[in-house]
């Protein structure tokens, strides 16, 4: 499973800057010109050959236009749930097209929670790059600070940003949002080649959790991560543990990202279903089930 998990979030990046490339590539509309009239370079580019080659990726990418805050997929819209609920905020008004395009990960949070911070976002993967670099600084040797913050700061993020986007009746969170930041920036450096605010910040937010705040935003402070953990709070499937084959080894406390200890108690909704303490534990005590099956099993 977390080859699967790996595999998922290499693909939607790789997916995301596919679509910036190709999203730059049609919009240069003086890309024929330039090509006859430099001399040196007659020839259509690779890409453009390989689109000639294969017809049918052509039209797929043709019909993939925008990011993971907001995607058009052919006549199919998708859009993050947060994006859905700025939206309403900000505009006062109920759209029901773009409400109907953030279905999909509603659904996907009220069966399973917080899954999108652990399969889908795009941003994970960097900060999980930073968690890498940390531990391997730590086994140089080198001390680092692990300051804290309180778990709720996520959430007073999230009410604090639709209240300001509510009063100024524009986005907010979207400007602090790491997945539509990486997604936008790609977007600029394709159409622009050059990098903007939200780079930086992406930067200075993985330099923060290497140097002294590990794991702080997906922990404490990303908006996403309040209203996912909020909407999943009854979420259909979550990790429980058996209470007859755990020996309470502790093997499932250090990999989890969130500092949780699902040998003593069920995750709660900071939960992101990321199983690496499934993977972990060495008895089989932790599965995936109903909560209505755990109970009715710790009955009988």
């Amino acid at each position: 499973m977390r080859v699967l998990r790996r595999a998922v979030q290499v693909a939607i990046v790789g997916l995301i800057i596919l679509a910036a490339r190709d999203s730059a590539f049609r919009q240069d509309t003086l890309r024929d010109a330039r090509r006859l009239q430099d001399a040196y370079s007659p020839e259509a580019s690779r890409y453009e050959r390989t689109l000639e080659a294969h017809p049918r990726m052509d039209r797929a990418l043709n019909g993939l236009r925008g990011n993971l805050w907001y995607a058009q997929l052919g006549r199919v819209a998708v859009a993050d749930t947060l994006a859905v609920v700025e939206h309403l905020f900000a505009s006062r008004r109920f759209t029901v097209p773009f409400a109907i395009a953030g279905v999909w990960l509603l659904l996907l949070s009220l069966g399973f929670g917080r899954v999108f911070c652990s399969h889908l976002c795009p941003a994970a993967l960097l900060f999980e790059a930073g968690t890498w670099i940390r531990k391997g600084v730590l086994r140089l040797g080198v001390p680092l600070p692990a300051l804290g913050l309180p778990r709720f700061t996520k959430y007073l993020v999230l009410v604090l940003g639709l209240v300001l986007a509510t009063l100024l009746g524009c986005y907010t969170l979207a400007w602090i949002y790491p997945p539509r930041l990486l997604c936008i920036e790609l977007d600029h450096y394709f159409f622009n080649d050059s990098l903007r605010f939200g780079a930086l910040f992406l930067l200075a937010l993985v330099l923060a959790e290497i140097l002294a705040l590990p794991r702080a935003w997906c922990t404490h402070l990303c908006p996403g991560a309040a209203l996912y953990s909020l909407l999943g709070a009854g979420r259909l499937l979550r990790i429980r543990r058996h209470a007859d084959r755990c020996t309470s080894c502790g093997a499932c406390r250090p990999v989890c990202p969130y500092d949780l200890r699902p040998d003593t108690a069920s995750p709660g909704m900071e939960c992101d279903n990321c199983l690496r303490c499934i993977a972990a534990c060495p008895e089989d005590a932790l599965i995936f089930r109903r909560p209505k099956a755990a109970q009715e099993e710790a009955q009988s």
